[in-house]
């Protein structure tokens, strides 16, 4: 967890549950460009996902999984600036396709006791809620602002590259009392790969991760020098690490070394 910036999910979620991205309507329960359930391709321009299922979503506003489990038997793509907030227990998303995120785009995907506490948990200390949210093919997100994962299940690749708001923690993409932008992989299982390159932001972890294939933390510029904290993962095969600044770490994480199926090269091999 971030040391500076400690239970980040309460804060985020006050602030996505206001729509704070200003060019973006307030998020309402049901909003009249909220997605309703329909069997071909839907776009959410604003506000509640409705529970159902969809062929193909795309998001171009601020919208939020929280009102029933919504499935998308293909793919699911957030435009550039978007924002999608999936992080509400028992409004789990399952994605058939692939995950695409955009430039600037914000995606709040999952939720987990303590690590990351669900917006509607009634317990916001400790957190009592999770979701079970699942992504068939790739997790992609080139230039975006901020990916939090959290507690997925994920089938095929992650790969963000670029983007993150800058190195500086003085971007605040969800108005002035949010969080500054920062991403962060934790408790997730992915299939294949998983790669986190050129990110520019103030904060990064790749924490307590399941990977079947290799890991690539490349070129990653962290504010906070207690960032890019990469530990307490299973890598199946190789975990690559080179170019990040500050150099991965433990960092205050508490965690422990990473489990390495191959080889640990470059920054990484002290994290083995």
């Amino acid at each position: 967890m971030m040391r500076s910036f400690p239970r980040l999910s309460r804060r985020v979620g006050t602030l996505l549950a206001a729509g704070a991205l200003g060019i973006i309507a307030p998020l309402l329960p049901v909003a009249a460009s909220s997605a309703s359930a329909a069997t071909g391709n839907t776009t959410c321009s604003g506000g509640s996902i409705a529970a159902g299922t969809y062929r193909s979503l795309t998001v171009t506003g601020f919208c939020s999984v929280n009102a029933g489990s919504v499935t998308v038997t293909m793919n699911l793509t957030l435009a550039t600036g978007a924002a999608l907030n999936a992080a509400f227990g028992g409004s789990d998303l399952n994605v058939g396709g692939n995950l695409t995120v955009g430039s600037q785009a914000i995606l709040v995907l999952g939720c987990e006791p303590e690590a990351f506490i669900c917006f509607n948990d009634p317990d916001q200390v400790n957190g009592t809620l999770s979701t079970n949210d699942h992504v068939g093919g790739n997790l992609t997100a080139t230039g975006a602002l901020m990916v939090l994962a959290h507690h997925n299940t994920i089938g095929g690749n992650v790969t963000q590259s670029g983007g993150g708001g800058g190195v500086n923690c003085s971007t605040f993409p969800l108005g002035p009392d949010g969080p500054p932008a920062y991403s962060t992989y934790e408790d997730n299982t992915i299939g294949r790969n998983a790669s986190v390159t050129g990110l520019g932001t103030c904060w990064l972890g790749f924490i307590r991760n399941t990977v079947a294939n290799n890991v690539n933390f490349n070129g990653n510029a962290n504010f906070d020098p207690d960032g890019n904290e990469v530990v307490t993962n299973s890598v199946g095969r190789n975990l690559n690490c080179s170019g990040n600044s500050p150099a991965p770490q433990v960092g205050d994480s508490a965690g422990s070394a990473n489990t390495v199926g191959g080889k640990a090269t470059g920054q990484c091999v002290v994290l083995t």
